[in-house]
């Protein structure tokens, strides 16, 4: 079974689009499609970056970091 990132799930849960998060968040499309496949760890970005796009959805930074991972 495939891992969803927990930013994708709250993102999805929000019904945004990656690109209406990054207009939100100010935080690039690239970027947040990266942090969604694991290609970058989002535990391990600036934490202004993962801010900023806890603010977009409207949750908390730690509804988006990776916990097991912590």
């Amino acid at each position: 079974m495939k891992r969803i990132s927990n930013l994708k799930r709250m993102r999805v849960m929000k019904r945004l689009r990656q690109e209406d998060l990054a207009k939100r968040s100010g935080v690039p499309v690239k970027c947040i499609g990266n942090y969604e496949q694991f290609r970058r760890d989002i535990n391990h970005a600036r934490f202004i970056t993962v801010y900023k796009l806890a603010q977009g959805l409207g949750c908390d930074v730690m509804d988006i970091v990776e916990k097991n991972e912590l």
